[in-house]
């Protein structure tokens, strides 16, 4: 047997490298296995959100990402050859108060911007290494993995698979996976496209029953890296018979272009595939010992790219409880809320992922609103997350919820602004609090010793002053400057209110008489 270790991740797609890239940041022992001998470039998922974005900001990748993309500007619906809606993206999104946009980004490439993050943190994908089985006791799973050297036995204290929608550790825990599958069959392709209309938004071709050649849809998305590359997906017309899982060219042509623009041409495919589209749920997120994430927990249609989304968001959900337990300082409790918090949210992508393919199906035009961007996930009704304020239950901003950026923050001698978000997340719960005087600012930091006693260096702080403030740095915690209100303005700022910033950038803690005891109170939640 090999020397145990804290994580055995199975998988190293999108989700099973984000998970390995934050437990190994935060210092946990972890192995990550792929049964294929290597990675593969296939543009299967696309878009990258808001909120993912913000997840890859944590992780310092978020530059690498934008890099490699293209951005999203808009959508636009055409039904039977003529434009019918559009909505367009404002270049500008700080005014609406957004981080991001939506980025067209490869699936390829966000494994190999995630993979490079994994080899920085000193760690690799064990690739053409498969889970043949595991058995789990109450302190530890036994595992055994094939590779390239034959039958190993490895140990570890938990094991996660992200190992796509046949999980083979879903089966080996007999987890149900609940749901249904479209009768429709659809067909992707990566191709080069010619054509006139503006590169940058995706573009939805509704073609109607009534029509010659009968209803269809095609969804058109360009991807970065050339100029004329984009990806295709389109529901195969009834009565058509393809010749084969991977089409053609001429088979690609034949099908598409009715659709497209009177001058439009196809060339150069890359890659092309035929699949059906499901949606479905795990019964269970996990079992003990042993976790599930992302299509492994989930899938659903691909309407909005909400899928390798909300699966990135599993695993970031996910790690920094790993992380904690990993160390001692959380139990149980904590690991369990990771389905708790994560299968509701699963439940809700794939409703609202299949009322948008009903709608698809329908040809009714359904434009992209904020739930796109996944900004508005959030765990009110956590049994780890604590609100003390009396009026928690009607705020704004509350325990549970996402922590907006704010920008404009500074300090003396130094002459740039700083974003809130840089000092959150990186594997630390981080204290804030908004001081009106020396006494706050004590307190403040007196409440920062005792976060630091329990979560060592796992622990960090900020405290934020008025624009205008007088108040001078006490050594003990940073201080920042509310430049342009944008503190303020987004937290509903109550001059001594305290908030305590999850690992995963969501509120666990908030009050607006902060106290030693009820900081200890939120963090025997998580124990």
């Amino acid at each position: 047997m090999t020397d145990p270790v804290d994580v055995l991740i199975v998988g190293a797609g999108p989700v099973g490298l984000l998970l390995a890239c934050e437990l190994a940041r935060d210092g946990a022992a972890v192995r990550i296995v792929e049964r294929s001998e290597k990675r593969t470039y296939f543009c299967k998922a696309l878009g990258i959100t808001a909120r993912t974005l913000e997840i890859f900001d944590s992780l310092d990748i978020a530059e690498a990402a934008i890099d490699a993309g293209l951005w999203l500007r808009g959508i636009h619906i055409h039904q039977d050859g003529k434009l019918a809606s559009t909505f367009d993206l404002p270049i500008d999104l700080a005014a609406q108060g957004l981080p991001y946009g939506t980025l067209s980004l490869a699936q390829f490439e966000v494994e190999r911007i995630l993979e490079d993050c994994l080899v920085r943190h000193g760690l690799s994908v064990e690739y053409g290494h498969e889970l043949v089985g595991f058995r789990q006791s109450a302190s530890n799973v036994d595992a055994v993995l094939r590779g390239p050297a034959g039958e190993q036995a490895l140990r570890c204290r938990w094991l996660v698979g992200c190992d796509g929608a046949h999980s083979a550790v879903r089966h080996e825990l007999g987890v149900a996976f609940e749901g249904d599958r479209y009768p429709e069959t659809f067909v992707l392709g990566d191709l080069d496209l010619s054509w006139s209309l503006p590169r940058g938004p995706m573009h939805r071709f509704n073609r109607s029953a009534a029509s010659n050649g009968g209803a269809t849809s095609l969804a058109v998305v360009p991807i970065a890296g050339a100029a004329n590359r984009y990806r295709l997906s389109m529901i195969v017309p009834e009565g058509v018979t393809l010749s084969s899982d991977t089409p053609g060219l001429d088979e690609l042509k034949a099908l598409m272009l009715p659709l497209l623009p009177q001058g439009a041409d196809l060339s150069s495919p890359r890659w092309s595939s035929t699949y059906r589209v499901s949606h479905r749920l795990a019964a269970r997120y996990g079992v003990g010992r042993v976790f599930l994430a992302g299509d492994a927990v989930h899938i659903h249609p691909p309407v909005g790219g909400q899928g390798m989304n909300t699966g990135l968001q599993d695993a970031h959900n996910l790690a920094w409880k790993l992380a904690l337990a990993s160390r001692g300082a959380a139990g149980p409790v904590l690991l369990e809320s990771y389905e708790a918090e994560r299968r509701p949210v699963g439940l809700d992508v794939v409703a609202n992922t299949t009322k948008a393919m009903n709608n698809v199906l329908a040809q009714h035009a359904e434009l992209p609103g904020f739930r796109e961007t996944q900004l508005l996930i959030g765990y009110r009704d956590s049994t780890i997350v604590r609100d003390d304020r009396p009026d928690a239950g009607v705020a704004r901003l509350a325990a549970g919820d996402r922590a907006p950026e704010a920008d404009g923050l500074t300090r003396p001698f130094v002459g740039h602004a700083e974003r809130l978000h840089r000092r959150l997340g990186r594997g630390r719960h981080v204290l804030i609090g908004h001081v009106g005087d020396c006494e706050q600012l004590d307190q403040l930091a007196d409440l920062l010793d005792h976060l630091r006693k329990a979560l060592g260096r796992h622990a960090e702080g900020v405290a934020i002053v008025a624009a205008d403030s007088k108040i001078i740095a006490n050594e003990r915690i940073p201080l920042l400057h509310d430049s342009r209100g944008e503190f303020s303005a987004r937290y509903g700022v109550t001059s001594g209110t305290a908030w305590l910033i999850r690992p995963d950038g969501h509120i666990g803690w908030c009050s607006d008489r902060p106290s030693a005891s009820g900081l200890e109170a939120y963090l025997r939640l998580i124990r």
